[in-house]
């Protein structure tokens, strides 16, 4: 069976890597890539004020059973070094101080990567580096903001390399422009949110010969064609748009809404050309990865796999497909058909999924149905959803080393099973992809990490 490459998330603390019995078991496991999230040390000196951060740790898991048993009270703190003074001279910028008592654990974070990086292990930083994660800047002025807030941004990442020399990458979550169409659900961005409007977008719109106002309206007007349609529109619509050119068809007709997708497809452009272009001057060994959603829903976003595959050096589509919660397939799909059905009080149940259905361009197993997403999924949806989303990121992106889409089990919704992540892993497999980046290492039970093994290790 084709292996696959695991790149594991981690929050932090990271201390517990330190544990060379942790670290001889990710590698026997096949895992020699780990993800570190933000840049955050643990205080065990204080009280926990954001269980997020430590992922829960009453869910427990069995990396970090044994380091919770010694240490039972703690909390992350930002930065997790000093800063370098020189890399922000002239920017008008004061980077975020070491908290006081924290050089040695800054010390031993930087000792850790070496020492995972002599052992064969890749480490790599996630988050938005320069951002607010990491800390926050401290400016001289709003004009110095201006001016300088990618310059302090940049320097941010070198001082990241300063400290971890032997660092491999660096990854962004996103990007996109929001694609949920339930008013108020609060994660995700509303896909019919207002345009923004400031200054740097309003330059990226004339760049484009883009009317602001225009677009605005454009996107308007695609909320309303799916608001009020009868059964006859629908029936019309599904029995009629089968090709490529159908859609291409619509966008000529209303060169508005293809506007749209143009302006928001380079703002998306823009903020990843210019974080890659960023860490290549570093160093061109340097990796940057970015994270967007499944094809189905990227294109709505802005999300352009060919275009971005080429100022990245890997994607990590993600693969989550929970119910509720928040960025699960199953629960983004089922907040569409809810919605739509609100919207469209002519419609039957039926209408309604294959009307969400063919606007995301998925479809679902017999047997399987967004009626049934609030028990486990068959292995028939993998097969279907998984093989055809990681086709498709095939098809766009071309080469499998350039795709690690995130494997996970829950963003606060209904978690995937065991049994559900082999199915996951296979219908990757069986499409052809040969990498995986997996939310999180904190919380693999046993039967989980037996099953991911079967995948990963030699």
């Amino acid at each position: 069976m084709q292996r696959l490459r695991p790149l594991m998330f981690v929050f932090p603390p990271f201390d517990i890597l330190e544990d060379e019995r942790v670290q001889n078991e990710l590698l026997a496991g096949g895992v020699c890539d780990l993800l570190f999230t933000w840049g955050m040390l643990y205080d065990e000196r204080l009280d926990e004020t954001d269980a997020r951060l430590l992922l829960n740790r009453a869910s427990h898991g069995r990396f970090v059973d044994r380091f919770f048993a010694a240490s039972p009270g703690g909390r992350c703190v930002a930065p997790p070094f000093a800063a370098t003074p020189e890399l922000y001279e002239g920017l008008g910028a004061t980077p975020p101080e070491l908290a006081p008592g924290l050089e040695g654990k800054a010390e031993r974070l930087a000792a850790l990567i070496e020492q995972l990086s002599s052992r064969g292990m890749r480490v790599y930083y996630f988050g938005y580096i320069g951002a607010g994660p990491d800390g926050p800047a401290t400016w001289a002025s709003e004009e110095a903001k201006r001016a300088h807030s990618w310059d302090y941004v940049a320097a941010r990442y070198r001082d990241y390399c300063v400290h971890y020399p032997t660092v491999a990458g660096f990854v962004t979550d996103g990007p996109g422009f929001g694609y949920e169409i339930t008013p108020g659900f609060g994660h995700g961005g509303q896909l019919f949110a207002p345009l923004p409007i400031d200054l740097a977008h309003q330059e990226i719109a004339r760049s484009l010969g883009v009317d602001f106002a225009a677009i605005q309206g454009a996107s308007d007007r695609i909320r309303g064609l799916i608001h009020g349609l009868t059964p006859a529109q629908v029936d019309l619509f599904l029995d009629a748009e089968q090709g490529v050119f159908d859609a291409v068809d619509l966008l000529l007709e209303d060169p508005g809404v293809f506007d749209v997708l143009r302006f928001k497809t380079a703002v998306i452009d823009h903020q990843i050309g210019a974080h890659h272009r960023t860490i290549k001057a570093i160093d061109p060994r340097l990796e940057y990865g970015i994270c967007p959603r499944l094809p189905c829903f990227a294109t709505i976003q802005g999300v352009n796999f060919r275009r971005l595959s080429r100022i990245s050096d890997f994607l990590q589509s993600k693969h989550y497909l929970w119910m509720h919660g928040f960025d699960g397939f199953k629960g983004t799909l089922s907040r569409y058909a809810q919605t739509l059905r609100e919207w469209n009080p002519a419609l039957d149940d039926v209408r309604i999924e294959a009307l969400a259905c063919r606007l995301l361009g998925v479809r679902l197993p017999g047997g399987y149905r967004i009626a049934d997403f609030e028990r486990p999924a068959p292995k028939a949806f993998f097969d279907e959803i998984v093989y055809r989303e990681s086709r498709k990121m095939l098809f766009r992106v071309g080469d499998p080393e350039k795709i690690s889409p995130f494997v996970g089990l829950e963003h606060e919704g209904s978690w995937l099973n065991a049994e559900e992540l082999r199915h996951l892993l296979q219908a990757m497999v069986d499409a052809g992809l040969t990498r995986f980046t997996y939310y999180v290492l904190n919380t693999i039970s046993d039967d989980v990490w037996n099953v991911m093994t079967e995948f990963t290790a030699e």
